[in-house]
C-alpha cells in the first residue's frame, strides 16, 4: 500500500510556476459573487471582504519572482486570460448596478444593510476595476490587433478614461520623463499634484492629437451612463462614477510611484522605472511590475517581459505601494527621496538581512517602524 502510495504521488507534477497568473481572476470572481449574490445581511457582505485582504497579505509577505515564461508556452493560453477578465469585467459593470438598485431604505435594518454593502462596494469594486479593467485595457491597447484595441478602448470608456488611449502612448510613452510626461511624478512632488497635473496633461494631449476621437469617446462615455441609469437608477449611476475615480486614482497611483523622480534630467545612469520583484503583483497586474522593460518594447506581450537589472527597488507589492502613497505621501517621499540620493551619490541602497532560517527579509510597514517580515527584495523606508 505504501509503495503505491509513493508512486502515485511520485506521478504528481507540480504546475508550472507560470500558472500564477490565474491569480488574476481571483478579484474578479470574488467582485461577480458578491455583486451577483447581493444585497446581503450586514455580516455577510463584510465577510466578502476576506479574500481582498488574503491577497493584501499575501503580497505583503509574499515571495519575489523574476522568472520569464517559457517561449515554448502558447500565447493563446495568455490572450484567454484576457479575454476572460474583460468578460469579467462587463459582468461586474451590470452586476454593480443590478445590486445597488436592490438596496432597500425604507427601514433602519435594511438602511444599514444597503450601507454595509455599499461600504463593501467601495472597499473592493474599484480595485477590482484595476485589475480586470485598466490593466487588461492597457494591455489591449498596445496590441496591433485592431480588434483587441477597440476591446482595450471599451474597457476604458466604462470607466470615463477612454481618452487614456491617445494620453499614454503618445504623452507618455513618447514623453518619457520630460515636463510634458502626464505620468511621470517630479521629485517632491505631491500625489495629489501630481493627480491634477496628469489629469490635465493628459486631455491636451488626447484633445491635440485627435479631437474627433476624443469627441467620439465622450459621446460614448455619455451614451453609457445614459443607459446605465435608465436600467438601474441615478444611485447605480453615481455609484459607478465614485468607483471609476476610484480606479483612476489608484491607476494614477501606480503610475506615480512607478517613475516618482525619474525624469529625463534625473542625471547619468537614469533609469525608465522603479524595481519591483513581488509575484502577488507581478501575476495579479499582468507583469504590470515589469515596467521598465514594457517601455523598452511596449509591443511586448505582457508574460514575455522581463524584470528589470537595476534601478531603485520598492519595498512592497503594489497594492501595498498604492496605499501607500495615496495615505501615507509625505512618508513615501522623504523614503524615496533618500533612496534617490543613495543612488545619485553612487551609493546603493543596502538590502535588510535575510532571515538566516527561511530566507525572509525584514522590512517595516510605512510609517509604523515595526519590523515585518516578507520574502523578496525589501528595503526599509525611511519616512
Amino acid at each position: 500500500m505504501s509503495i503505491l502510495s509513493k508512486t502515485r504521488l511520485g506521478a504528481i507534477r507540480p504546475l508550472p510556476w507560470w500558472t500564477g497568473y490565474s491569480l488574476s481572476l481571483v478579484f474578479p470572481l470574488t467582485v461577480l459573487g458578491f455583486l451577483a449574490s447581493g444585497p446581503h445581511r450586514p455580516l455577510v457582505a463584510l465577510l466578502w471582504t476576506l479574500p481582498m485582504l488574503l491577497l493584501l497579505l499575501a503580497e505583503y509577505f509574499g515571495p519575489a519572482e523574476t522568472r520569464v515564461v517559457p517561449e515554448p508556452v502558447p500565447a493563446s493560453l495568455f490572450d484567454a486570460l484576457l479575454y476572460l477578465l474583460s468578460v469579467l469585467q462587463l459582468l461586474n459593470l451590470f452586476a454593480l448596478g443590478r445590486m445597488v438598485s436592490q438596496l432597500g431604505w425604507s427601514g433602519m435594518a435594511e438602511v444599514g444593510a444597503s450601507l454595509a454593502d455599499l461600504l463593501v462596494v467601495r472597499t473592493m469594486v474599484s480595485a477590482d476595476f484595476v485589475s480586470a479593467g485598466i490593466c487588461p485595457a492597457h494591455e489591449l491597447i498596445h496590441r496591433r490587433s485592431a480588434g483587441q484595441r477597440h476591446l482595450g478602448r471599451l474597457l476604458l470608456a466604462t470607466l470615463g478614461y477612454d481618452h487614456f488611449y491617445l494620453a499614454h502612448k503618445l504623452g507618455h510613452h513618447a514623453r518619457l520623463g520630460s515636463a510634458d510626461d502626464p505620468s511621470t511624478a517630479f521629485r517632491g512632488e505631491s500625489f495629489e499634484a501630481f493627480y491634477r497635473r496628469g489629469l490635465r496633461q493628459q486631455w491636451r494631449i488626447a484633445w491635440s492629437a485627435r479631437r474627433g476621437a476624443v469627441l467620439a469617446g465622450m459621446a460614448f462615455e455619455l451614451g453609457w451612463l445614459g443607459v446605465y441609469t435608465m436600467l438601474f437608477g441615478p444611485l447605480a449611476m453615481l455609484v459607478l462614477l465614485h468607483q471609476a475615480r476610484g480606479a483612476i486614482r489608484t491607476l494614477e497611483s501606480v503610475n506615480y510611484f512607478q517613475h516618482y523622480g525619474l525624469a529625463e534630467d534625473s542625471g547619468p545612469g537614469r533609469v525608465l522605472a522603479w524595481r519591483n520583484d513581488s509575484a502577488v503583483s507581478l501575476f495579479m497586474f499582468l507583469a504590470l511590475t515589469r515596467h521598465a522593460d514594457h517601455h523598452r518594447r511596449p509591443g511586448v506581450s505582457f508574460w514575455a517581459l522581463r524584470p528589470a537589472a537595476e534601478g531603485p527597488q520598492m519595498p512592497y507589492g503594489y497594492m501595498v505601494m498604492a496605499l501607500w502613497v495615496q495615505r501615507r505621501n509625505e512618508s513615501f517621499r522623504t523614503w524615496a527621496e533618500r533612496q534617490l540620493d543613495l543612488r545619485r551619490g553612487g551609493v546603493e541602497p543596502r538590502l535588510p538581512k535575510a532571515d538566516t532560517a527561511s530566507g525572509a527579509i525584514r522590512t517595516a510597514f510605512p510609517g509604523s517602524g515595526k519590523r515585518d517580515r516578507r520574502n523578496g527584495a525589501g528595503r526599509m523606508p525611511a519616512g
